[in-house]
C-alpha cells in the first residue's frame, strides 16, 4: 500500500521529455527574460484553459513532476498581462530556430554606455534613457568588427544601410 501512496519518479521516455522541456524553458527563459518577457503560457489540454507560468513556476514544476512523477497544482495567474507571456510553441520555435542558425549560444554584445550621449546603460537596453536613441548599432558594429570586419568598413556599412553615424570608442 505504501508504494500506491508514495508517488514514483519518472522514467524513461516521459523523464526524457520532461528534461527537453527543462532544457527549452532554459533557452527560453534566456531569449526573453531579458526582453521583459515573464513566461509562457500553455493551452492545457484537459481543461481548455490558458495557463500562464512565470520561469521559475514552470521550472519548479517540471523538476517537481522528474522526482515525484506527478504534476504540480498551482494556483492561475492573478489577471495576468497577456502581453508579459509568450506561448510556449511560439518560443520554442524560435529557440530552434536560433539553433538551426547557429546563434543559441552566441553571446550578446555588450554596450555598456550610449555610443551617442555616453550615458551608462544595463547590457540588456534596446535604447538609452537618456538621449532615446538605439543601441542596436553599437551592438551591430561591435559584432562586425567581432567577427573580424575592419571598424571603418563596418561603420560605413552601418552608414549606407541608413543609422545615424556616432562616435568611435575612446
Amino acid at each position: 500500500m505504501a508504494d500506491e501512496e508514495s508517488p514514483e519518479p519518472l522514467e524513461g521516455e516521459e523523464r526524457e521529455n520532461i528534461r527537453a522541456d527543462l532544457e527549452d524553458l532554459e533557452a527560453m527563459r534566456g531569449v526573453f527574460e531579458p526582453q521583459g518577457t515573464k513566461g509562457v503560457v500553455i493551452a492545457c489540454p484537459d481543461c481548455g484553459s490558458d495557463h500562464y507560468y512565470g520561469w521559475e513556476l514552470l521550472k519548479e514544476s517540471l523538476e517537481h513532476m522528474l522526482s515525484t512523477g506527478e504534476p504540480r497544482m498551482h494556483e492561475p495567474a492573478f489577471e495576468p498581462k497577456e502581453e508579459d507571456y509568450l506561448l510556449w510553441d511560439y518560443a520554442k520555435g524560435y529557440v530552434d530556430a536560433l539553433a538551426d542558425t547557429g546563434l543559441n549560444g552566441a553571446p550578446g554584445v555588450d554596450v555598456r554606455s550610449c555610443p551617442w550621449c555616453e550615458a551608462p546603460i544595463e547590457p540588456h537596453f534596446a535604447y538609452c534613457p537618456r538621449c532615446g536613441r538605439q543601441t542596436a548599432p553599437a551592438r551591430l558594429l561591435a559584432e562586425l568588427v567581432g567577427r573580424g570586419m575592419e571598424e571603418r568598413e563596418a561603420r560605413a556599412l552601418l552608414v549606407k544601410a541608413g543609422f545615424e553615424p556616432f562616435a568611435a570608442e575612446r
